[in-house]
């Protein structure tokens, strides 16, 4: 392959015609080939050079694009935030409603405006329902690109199956961290892992909440709340219950509250397997196969206590924002239609190469070959899940079921509803900034009165009580156009 490369190169360097390689019927010169660099919060995988390679042959024939996805992992947060500040020149990367959020980057003008370059990709914009795209509009513009996947969220504490099995508990009577305790203390006296927690961004899952914009902008609504009043979630009960929670454990000694904040270092605890349970997933069909891929063991999923619910946040917690930077934009929109419609790239993207990072067990499953050097668990993170393969120990059909669940679960008050940020996106920076210097309020370790206290002031000399005013005037003018 790198001969050919190099031939290629030589020949495009001796010649005025060049080296062409096919997209579709129309021959491009090998040395117009457009390179794109996707950031992305998979992390980088051993084998991963090997996977990109035949990526790239199969992208540089397809639609003349080359791709490099720069694999981050845990880190991937607090790097993509200092990215995007630096101005650096890039043409996409992965941001959601949890994780580098969609609505913050909006406003900082992070992204670009792909409304009107949609109708350059149809085949994209066909896949994605119009209720997905409409998520994914703020202030009248698409900055993102979704990825398909389960929609309807249930926030759930990740656990290793030796250790529920060890214990001999019985996980459906978990369902917060108090039902937690027994498990929690037989764990670390039998095995020395402790509680990860729950990941911040996940807070308002697990108290019934669902976030207007992203955890940083603070503006949440209650679940079963028809009206949609807006409130601070910081300021509620239910959040201030979790936190006793968290350091009740902590006092026990049986928390590991960094895992909550410190996502690379959440990870890595995860994945070393000194963690007994962790809230930072979100229950689907099969999802103990794809976290056990994920982690290198066999997990379970303990499902909260909050029922199937689909909001506007959980529709677009899966996205590619286009960089404003990008001088590729077209070509990097033609990449993600390749991905969201061809079963080929968004299979060699999530397991890899067949026959060296996994076999196949029939037409559309798989079972992933053990210390390949390939193997994330992320396909979530990549595109339409739809189009994936299988994996062992998943039902065959698992994406029926998982339309099944979108379809059963119950529905937000303002699913649909978009927050434009624009006329308090001076108070949302100031916001956020005060949110991220409290995060570590899950780690448990904090007195909660008193640091909860301090951290209410700093938010209303912030301006989120402008930020709440805001949310609830243009919630009020989108339920009364319903």
């Amino acid at each position: 392959m790198k001969g050919k490369k190099l031939l290629a190169l030589g020949m495009a360097a001796l010649m005025a015609a060049g080296t062409c390689t096919m997209v579709g019927a129309e021959p491009v010169r090998a040395d117009d080939v457009v390179k794109i660099r996707i950031h992305t919060l998979i992390p980088e995988q051993t084998d991963g050079a090997a996977v990109m390679e035949a990526l790239n042959e199969y992208t540089r024939e397809k639609i003349g694009v080359e791709v490099e996805y720069v694999f981050h992992g845990g880190s991937y947060g607090d790097k993509i935030q200092t990215i995007i500040a630096s101005g650096e020149e890039y043409d996409a990367c992965f941001t959601s409603n949890w994780i580098n959020p969609y609505n913050t980057d909006v406003v900082k003008g992070a992204f670009l405006d792909i409304t009107e370059m949609l109708d350059e990709v149809p085949a994209l914009k066909e896949v994605i329902p119009d209720y997905i795209w409409q998520a994914a509009t703020v202030n009248g513009g698409i900055y993102a690109v979704p990825n398909q996947q389960i929609v309807a969220r249930q926030i759930g504490a990740l656990m290793p199956k030796d250790f529920v099995e060890g214990t001999g508990t019985d996980i459906s009577t978990i369902k917060t961290l108090t039902d937690m305790g027994e498990y929690a203390q037989k764990v670390f006296d039998e095995y020395g892992a402790k509680v990860g927690g729950v990941n911040r961004t996940q807070a308002a899952d697990y108290c019934g909440y669902e976030y207007i914009s992203d955890y940083m902008a603070a503006g949440a609504i209650k679940m079963d709340d028809a009206q949609a009043k807006v409130v601070n979630f910081y300021a509620t009960d239910e959040w201030k219950a979790m936190l006793n929670e968290l350091a009740a454990l902590n006092e026990k000694g049986l928390l590991d509250g960094e895992c909550g904040y410190m996502d690379e270092y959440g990870e890595s605890q995860r994945v070393a397997k000194k963690t007994s349970a962790f809230y930072s997933g979100t229950y689907k069909p099969g999802v103990e196969a794809e976290e056990s891929a994920r982690a290198g063991y066999d997990c379970v999923m303990a499902t909260a206590a909050t029922d199937p619910y689909i909001s506007t946040g959980s529709v677009v917690a899966t996205m590619y924002g286009i960089s404003a930077t990008s001088k590729h934009p077209l070509e990097t929109l033609k990449y993600f239609e390749l991905v969201n419609t061809d079963p080929y790239v968004m299979n060699l993207i999530s397991y890899g190469i067949e026959g060296k990072h996994y076999n196949k067990t029939g037409d559309t499953s798989i079972e992933l070959i053990p210390n390949s050097g390939y193997s994330h668990g992320q396909s979530w993170a990549v595109g339409n899940v739809f189009n994936s393969y299988s994996l062992e120990g998943q039902p065959e059909d698992v994406w029926e079921q998982t339309k099944a669940l979108n379809d059963s679960a119950k529905t937000s008050p303002i699913l649909g509803f978009s927050f434009d940020p624009e006329p308090v996106k001076m108070e949302i920076t100031n916001v956020s900034k005060v949110v991220k210097e409290y995060e570590s309020l899950v780690g448990g370790e904090l007195p909660v009165e008193e640091t909860n206290a301090e951290f209410l002031e700093k938010l209303e000399v912030a301006g989120v009580d402008a930020v709440l005013a805001e949310m609830q005037t243009q919630i009020d003018a989108f339920l009364a156009s319903k």
